[in-house]
């Protein structure tokens, strides 16, 4: 983990945000990214690199400095500065011995900021901006799963750069027609991955809200399968305005897996002697698929919303 925290309490709480927070954080690495650990403010625009690769034969006027592939920006406004505080005593907070407290803030720091993250990045797919809707009519059989890999194949799509999306009603019929050793048994962790493998997918993911926007009464909405690059991802760090005052110390910590950064402040206030500790992400998220000043198209992919209608 890189960081720039230096006190050895602050620096244990800082470890354990990112452990608790990695779930969500690689989540949100399956789509688009742009993590960097440099400093920008609420509402700056960054643009997130949406990538198009194509081939060609090589011959006369195709040589090696000729090419198709594409680089273009998908705009992402830094909307989202969220954060979470924990107030305690000022003597105690600036002890070492205090490091085992901090470990117990960091991962409910952690969790409560990731989790906001996807819950905002899941707000983002809709009815009404979906490319087109996949129907099926049921989940009860594994059966039913495998086709919608297959009618995502009939899109032109592969569905080994897709994530495929549930509700958790779906997402749980869904566990209960898979082999243990494909979805985790003696007490494992649920293997996503190798979920989305057995499916044809990148990776199956449970999504509380995947069914959380409907532009239509018959909309019987349960999942999204989303392409890779489909959604812009970007955050950045939030630089103090200046040091000093009651400030005591800043910090930033990286997540080395996904490039994710954190930012934690410790703030004194001495007439009522506490310390408050704070650990906080400047981020936002964007559909890629947009269409550049110049009204031409980024060529990011569209999204598909699974109906059972």
């Amino acid at each position: 983990m890189a960081t720039s925290v230096t006190s050895a309490g602050l620096k244990a709480g800082a470890d354990k945000v990112i452990l608790s927070a990695r779930p969500y954080l690689e989540f949100l690495a399956d789509f688009s990214i742009n993590f960097k650990p440099l400093t920008a403010a609420r509402y700056d625009s960054i643009a997130v690199e949406v990538l198009n690769a194509s081939e060609e034969a090589f011959g006369p006027g195709a040589g090696y400095t000729h090419g198709t592939n594409t680089i273009k920006p998908a705009a992402v406004s830094l909307t989202e500065h969220r954060k979470s505080t924990w107030n305690i005593g000022d003597r105690d907070a600036l002890e070492n011995e205090l490091a085992p407290c901090w470990q117990q803030f960091g991962p409910k720091a952690g969790l409560a900021v990731a989790t906001r993250a996807v819950t905002f990045a899941m707000s983002k797919l809709t009815y009404s901006a979906a490319t087109s809707q996949i129907t099926q009519a049921t989940y009860t059989a594994l059966a039913d799963f495998t086709n919608i890999m297959a009618k995502v194949v009939d899109l032109g799509i592969d569905p080994g750069i897709c994530v495929l999306l549930l509700n958790p009603t779906v997402f749980a019929a869904l566990l209960s027609v898979l082999p243990a050793y494909v979805k985790g048994d003696d007490g494992d962790a649920l293997r996503y991955a190798r979920i989305g493998e057995f499916l044809g997918f990148k990776s199956v993911r449970l999504a509380p809200h995947a069914s959380k926007a409907s532009a239509a009464a018959a909309n019987n909405g349960f999942g999204f399968v989303v392409p890779e690059g489909a959604l812009a991802v970007a955050d950045r760090i939030v630089q103090p305005v200046r040091e000093g005052g009651n400030l005591v110390e800043f910090g930033t910590f990286t997540d080395d897996v996904t490039g994710f950064a954190f930012g934690t402040r410790v703030v004194i206030d001495a007439d009522q002697g506490t310390c408050s500790w704070t650990t906080e992400a400047l981020y936002g998220v964007a559909l890629a698929k947009q269409t550049l000043p110049d009204n031409t198209s980024n060529n990011a992919p569209g999204y598909y919303q699974l109906i059972t209608a």
